[in-house]
């Protein structure tokens, strides 16, 4: 694979990091706000977080039009490097690194996030359904 489509894959990788870096850090505000019943912080937060939320959307669909983009062959190794794939160099090793960081980052979000919508919708929770 050339180096600039993995760099190119990469900075998707990074900017789809710092948006839930951003997400993440108003989620535990919003976690917080919860904890202290304050509903106008809670509404507030609950907007604020969208637009990381959208960043990460929009950085997520780059790198899949980037990766659709590939020939077969580098595709599929972008795919196996995305999956935790062994790298066989040191950009490959930076890449996983990365996809491994957002992978366990996304984790954590998820699972703040499913306390906190069965905390503010109770029986109504979407991930009761």
């Amino acid at each position: 694979m050339e180096a600039s489509a993995l760099l190119d894959a990469h900075v998707q990788l990074k900017r789809i990091y710092t948006s839930m870096n951003e997400a993440m850090d108003i989620t535990q505000q919003l976690a917080e706000a919860v904890d202290r019943d304050d509903q106008v912080t809670i509404q507030m937060l609950v907007a604020m977080r969208q637009e990381p939320v959208d960043k990460m959307s929009q950085a997520k669909r780059v790198l899949d039009l980037q990766k659709d983009a590939l020939p077969e062959t580098d595709r599929l190794r972008l795919e196996a490097l995305l999956k935790g794939g062994p790298p066989e160099d040191a950009a490959e090793e930076a890449f996983v690194k990365q996809a491994g960081m957002n992978d366990r980052l996304l984790k954590q979000l998820a699972d703040l996030d499913r306390v906190l919508n069965k905390k503010l919708t109770r029986d109504k929770s979407i991930y009761e359904h």
